[in-house]
């Protein structure tokens, strides 16, 4: 998925409220990914702190992020009934609780993240809806030039034909300027 710098940029400023935390050690934001018919995936969007010596990987690919532990929330983001990704909190190592305001923090932060991701998804649809209007209004821009330019011969073709005296002349003149007006409108279309 191509998500907006905008996106982006706003995903890293939510994540990096936690950076100076000194209870977090990590938090990532990921976003679910389906493939045709495949099972959904999750793809990293943002991580924080920036420096981890590793990029984080999916959450496929590390089976230590299915155990449970006591250092470790997942907070889904997740717009009405449908789940858009998760955003994961690390702390360091602690047999301590969690503290109520930091968990409340992370959850603010997931209910954000989540609403911008589903606008971002929006407006990735419509960009994609646009595109596609855009192509069918190229195909058709295409498609009606050739019948226009026909008609433009048959009618430059005719007016060969009539002499300079014809009745039908004026008729096939302001065919042929009806012809260069849709021309003009197709040109604005394209």
């Amino acid at each position: 998925m191509n998500f907006s710098n905008r996106f982006l940029s706003l995903v890293d400023q939510q994540l990096s409220v936690f950076e100076s935390d000194s209870e977090i050690e990590v938090v990532v934001a990921y976003v679910a990914k389906t493939k045709d018919k495949e099972s959904p995936t999750l793809e990293v969007i943002g991580q924080r702190p920036k420096e981890i010596m590793k990029v984080l990987g999916s959450i496929e690919d590390d089976p230590d992020l299915r155990a449970p532990s006591l250092n470790r929330r997942w907070y889904p983001l997740q717009e009405d009934s449908v789940l858009l990704g998760v955003l994961r909190a690390e702390r360091f190592p602690s047999e301590e609780q969690w503290s109520e305001a930091l968990d409340g923090r992370l959850q603010i932060s997931a209910s954000a993240l989540a609403h911008c991701l589903s606008l971002e998804l929006d407006r990735q649809k419509l960009l994609d809806e646009l595109r596609y209007q855009r192509d069918q209004i190229g195909v058709l821009v295409h498609q009606l030039r050739n019948p226009l330019a026909a008609l433009r011969t048959y009618a430059q073709l005719l007016l060969r034909k009539l002499g300079p005296d014809s009745s039908q002349r004026s008729l096939v003149e302001g065919l042929l300027s009806e012809q260069k007006q849709v021309d003009k409108y197709l040109l604005a279309l394209d």
